[in-house]
């Protein structure tokens, strides 16, 4: 390989270098905007005690924050997904779980409809499950877009 060969490889190299570093900060600006929202969210319904409906198929415009995409532990009891047997993974950390359980985690997250995730994510907040950071991430954006949607209506 030439010199002008060898230059256009690594001007090549640096594009793709540069784009992936472009959308890689993207990704986590949009991830700490979702938790900023987040953050924000608990402390404007802390003191809210309406009730909630999260059955209803569109938002009633009744709340400052929808409450489809609320990721608050806005309920006492937590709601199932068919998913009681992810309570053996109560109060452990990410990393003692063994690939079945971390497989059960990922079927029940990839079975849920979109409008659920969020109540999902509030359930194993309630239930003290913690989710592996690649899940947390796909289901954070997957609120977010709920949100953004919600947003453009």
């Amino acid at each position: 390989m030439n010199t002008k060969e060898t230059v256009v490889c690594l001007v090549i190299f640096l594009i793709v270098l540069v784009v992936y570093l472009i959308i890689a900060n993207i990704r986590r600006i949009k991830k700490e905007k979702l938790e900023q929202e987040v953050n924000a969210d608990v402390v404007k319904n802390e003191h809210s005690a309406e009730p909630q409906n999260p059955d209803d198929s569109e938002c009633c415009g009744q709340h400052e924050v929808c409450e489809k995409t609320t990721l608050l532990n806005t309920k006492i009891k937590p709601e199932y997904y068919d998913d009681e047997e992810l309570d053996v993974l109560k109060d452990r950390p990410v990393d003692s779980y063994t690939a079945e359980e971390l497989s059960k985690l990922r079927e029940v997250f990839e079975t849920l409809m979109e409008k659920d995730v969020a109540g999902w994510l509030r359930s194993l907040q309630l239930r003290e499950i913690q989710l592996p950071e690649d899940l947390k991430e796909e289901a954070l954006l997957i609120v977010g877009d709920l949100r953004a949607r919600a947003n453009e209506k």
